[in-house]
């Protein structure tokens, strides 16, 4: 079952929805979660604010590779679609299994987001959230959120459905980074904020249609809505170590 371009990003059949919830099931609590806590030292502040909210698009910064682990293991038991490049998901073993797992590629062409959107309102009544990384690249251990893409604001203004953003804050631990002592990676707290509505931001004229303007302003809102949270709790800028290389076949 591996994916091919031009197929649906969203696999909506029965068989497949089932191999998901199982892999998903086992895999996340158990290999998935351990070792993003053996790495990072994971924790999670206010994951309530998912709660009681069945239809949302969820954001995040992009700071490490293991990113979709953690939002993953954020919304455990819920399983979780989360984009991703296309690439990615037509690599051999890998692809499928990330598939399984939530993943939802990106088509390359001018309109890939497009594809994602038409799918997007049957695939929410199997799952709840859709997360992007609206960043578009990841910047390794970054605590300056860079400009935000607007597809996913988009869509969650067309489908009249919340925004709900989370952000990844680092501490270097108790001693100094680089030290005898100290960390070479820090650990990690995501956040997660208050959801923010399309409502309050998006306009339309006078034939109906969304704003670009008024998408890209929303974007920007939540952007620097998180780069608050970060800057509010100090987030280290210490282990900073510029866009993560894509890898050959896999994500370039």
């Amino acid at each position: 079952m591996p994916y091919k371009r031009g197929r649906p990003v969203i696999d909506l059949s029965v068989w497949f929805r089932l191999a998901s919830a199982g892999t998903f099931a086992i895999l996340v609590p158990t290999v998935a979660k351990l070792f993003n806590f053996m790495q990072h030292g994971t924790r999670y502040k206010h994951r309530w604010r998912i709660y009681g909210i069945h239809r949302a698009i969820t954001v995040s910064n992009h700071t490490t590779f293991l990113d979709p682990v953690k939002v993953a293991c954020l919304t455990f038991p819920r399983p979780i679609f989360q984009t991703l490049l296309e690439a990615t998901v037509e690599f051999p073993v890998l692809g499928t299994l990330t598939r399984l797992l939530g993943g939802v590629p990106i088509p390359m062409e001018r309109y890939g987001f497009r594809k994602i959107a038409d799918i997007c309102d049957r695939a929410f009544k199997y799952r709840r959230y859709l997360h992007f990384y609206p960043e578009g690249e990841c910047f390794l251990y970054s605590q300056k959120i860079k400009q935000f893409h607007s597809g996913a604001f988009k869509i969650a203004a067309e489908l009249d459905i919340p925004v709900i953003p989370m952000v990844t804050v680092f501490s270097a631990g108790r001693f100094k980074p680089w030290s005898f002592l100290g960390r070479s990676i820090p650990l990690e707290t995501l956040v997660v904020l208050e959801p923010e509505y399309p409502a309050n931001y998006v306009r339309r004229n006078d034939k109906g249609e969304i704003s670009y303007k008024s998408v890209k302003e929303f974007a920007e809102a939540v952007r620097q809505k998180m780069q608050t949270e970060i800057d509010r709790r100090g987030g280290c800028h210490d282990f900073f170590r510029g866009q993560m290389q894509r890898m050959k076949g896999l994500n370039d």
